[in-house]
């Protein structure tokens, strides 16, 4: 028995079977095939709405079914969401999407005199200090020719080391849409860069605050023990004479948060209303200013929670500290609405989204998905839900989008 053209009602009549224990050898291995596809980040997505109509039959399941146990309400509940998907996502593509690949590795190192230099997509990020600039593997940053762009200073040739960096220079790490990359700065610290964001930071840290300033999302480890940099020369570290008790200040949108030794993920994009910082191990302060009465707003946060500056005020409650540092480990982990799921997909896959009238922006979905498929087979995991539709255009051209259908 396969799961090509199996409808919903098919899908759940085979998890009655499974349940009652009356399923041949096949259909128990396919029906447990499924929940182990479903357990991993190449989960379904499914509407909220759907998703508590599920649970609330899945108590009557489990009181036929005499299931008790909390390993076998997991893997059930995993099974009945993944009915919903059977035959609609994994196993078939009903749509004639067309193609358009995922994200990968790119972005742009702008140094101080404004040469640009197209950092190499072969190489995850780069490790920056007072003396050169490497990639993460050992090799020399290389210049390309004519990458500058018509910005002021010189231009460097094709093949050239770029060694010697000015002494506390301001240098700036860029990705465009459908771009990501690492760096690891002067310190120590690690920086993930998502897609269409900007880091500005110094070659080398000095004083009692070491400042870095983001516009759009970035995850950071901070090292908390910063007299001891990560740099490395031939694989061997060094140490960077610096004082240890250095504050690291990071610098967004409408916000600033003051950090010692921790990892937090920063989303400040300009064209959001929200600022949004999430904290998953240590403590940092945030701090926003309040225009209306001319003061400041100050929390301080622990692990597992989210500061959201958005206009004069600055809000903190507790997420789900896996969803928001998704990106940074390869899918999207939604729960939300289609709009600030439209936001993600945008930035990734580099896509303009047009929303059509009749269009429900705020019908929220929740489930997981690979950020390295293409975007045809994100949408129809999307549309899976039977909630929005997706049709794709002038996919071979610069200003290809995706329009959003009720």
């Amino acid at each position: 028995m396969g799961t090509e053209g199996m409808t919903k009602k098919e899908a759940e009549l085979l998890i009655d079977k499974y349940l009652a224990g009356t399923c041949t050898p096949e259909e128990k291995a396919l029906v447990e095939k499924v929940y182990n596809l479903t357990s991993s980040q190449e989960s379904a997505i499914i509407s909220k709405e759907e998703l508590l109509e599920e649970r609330k039959a899945l108590y009557a399941k489990l009181r036929r079914s005499h299931t008790t146990t909390l390993q076998a309400y997991i893997k059930v509940a995993a099974l009945l969401i993944a009915a919903i998907a059977i035959g609609l996502y994994f196993y078939q593509s009903t749509k004639n999407q067309p193609i358009i690949a995922p994200g990968y590795n790119q972005a742009t190192l702008t140094l101080a005199d404004g040469t640009k230099i197209a950092l190499d997509s072969a190489q995850s990020g780069i490790v920056v200090n007072d003396e050169n600039i490497k990639y993460s593997n050992g090799n020399n940053v290389l210049a390309k020719k004519g990458r500058g762009s018509g910005a002021p200073g010189k231009s460097h040739q094709s093949g050239e080391m770029l060694n010697q960096v000015q002494h506390d220079a301001l240098l700036q790490l860029s990705t465009p849409k459908g771009g990501q990359y690492q760096v690891i700065l002067p310190d120590g610290t690690k920086v993930w860069l998502n897609a269409a964001s900007t880091l500005k930071y110094p070659s080398k840290f000095t004083g009692d605050r070491r400042e870095v300033v983001l516009e759009g999302e970035a995850y950071f480890e901070v090292n908390n023990n910063p007299s001891i940099g990560a740099m490395q020369d031939n694989r061997k570290s060094y140490v960077v004479n610096r004082k240890s008790n250095s504050s690291f200040i990071v610098k967004s949108r409408n916000q600033e948060i003051t950090v010692l030794g921790t990892t937090f993920n920063v989303t400040a994009f300009n064209d959001e209303k929200e600022t949004k910082t999430t904290l998953i191990e240590g403590k940092v302060q945030v701090r926003s200013e309040n225009l209306q009465r001319k003061t400041f707003n100050v929390k301080l946060l622990s692990p597992h929670q989210q500061a959201v500056v958005k206009g004069d005020s600055l809000t903190v409650s507790k997420v789900d500290v896996e969803r928001i540092s998704a990106w940074k480990n390869g899918y999207f982990k939604f729960d939300g609405n289609i709009h600030s799921i439209m936001d993600q997909i945008s930035r990734w896959y580099d896509v303009a989204v047009v929303y059509s009238s009749g269009v429900n922006q705020q019908v929220e979905l929740i489930g997981n998905i690979s950020r390295y498929k293409n975007l045809g087979e994100v949408l129809e995991a999307l549309e899976a839900t039977g909630k929005v539709h997706f049709r794709v255009e002038n996919a071979d051209k610069a200003e290809r989008r995706v329009l959003v259908m009720p």
